[in-house]
């Protein structure tokens, strides 16, 4: 078995990242006062919740990483004809792949049950694809920097939390005081919720949709090369 059927099939038979990954997305998709329009004229809540899930599903799915790095497996999947470069390679593809059905799901969902349009659809897809791609990286560097489960979770949960609310997921980056406001800017969850407010204003992939992806992609960028040159053995 390669490593990485291996690693997909033990993330998905996993309960949280089963849950978090399969069920809970969809499932949102079936509650209607998630979609309706949010108070003040704010786009729906389910957007945001969305994103919250795909932070954490990331998350969940490159556990792997630091699972292999605790019971000695790297060390022993190294001795073998596989390069460290392959490995983590294979990871990453076994943590995107499941996220990616799911969105697709979810953008097939919206139109059938939220009357989105093809625009709307694709917008949320592109917007929430590159979102959870910058959470794959983000997670992969994140497990780089920790020697045992239950700090990485701890953390992770920690630096999640307030991804959501200075990255202006629940609250609107307006209500805060001072360099709060301005302090969304270094989070992912920011960038697309940017994109994607913009395409629902303004019903098309304008100019400002793009930088919010941009940005996403250079976050990317640089969480991979982070994490590349950490040695995790």
């Amino acid at each position: 078995m390669t490593i990485f059927k291996f690693a997909l099939l033990r993330s998905l038979r996993h309960p949280v990242s089963l849950v978090l990954n399969s069920i809970v997305p969809l499932a949102l998709m079936f509650i209607p006062v998630l979609w309706e329009q949010a108070p003040f004229g704010g786009h729906p809540f389910g957007f945001a919740i969305l994103a919250f899930i795909i932070i954490f599903g990331a998350f969940t799915m490159s556990k792997n990483i630091i699972s292999d790095r605790e019971d000695g497996a790297i060390t022993r999947i190294l001795m073998g004809p596989v390069s460290m470069r392959n490995y983590l390679t294979q990871n990453l593809l076994c943590s995107m792949i499941p996220l990616t059905v799911q969105l697709i799901l979810v953008a097939a969902l919206g139109m059938l049950l939220r009357d989105w349009t093809a625009t709307v659809a694709l917008g949320v897809f592109v917007s929430f694809f590159v979102l959870t791609a910058t959470c794959v990286a983000m997670s992969f560097a994140w497990q780089c920097l920790f020697k045992n489960s239950e700090g990485s979770t701890t953390g992770f949960s920690i630096l999640a939390t307030v991804m959501a609310f200075l990255g202006g997921l629940f609250i609107p980056m307006t209500v805060f005081p001072g360099i709060l406001e301005h302090m969304g800017v270094i989070f992912p969850s920011y960038w697309a919720m940017r994109s994607l407010n913009y395409m629902l204003d303004y019903g098309e992939f304008v100019g400002q949709f793009w930088i919010g992806i941009g940005a996403m992609v250079m976050f990317s960028a640089a969480f991979l090369l982070y994490g590349g040159k950490r040695r995790i053995v």
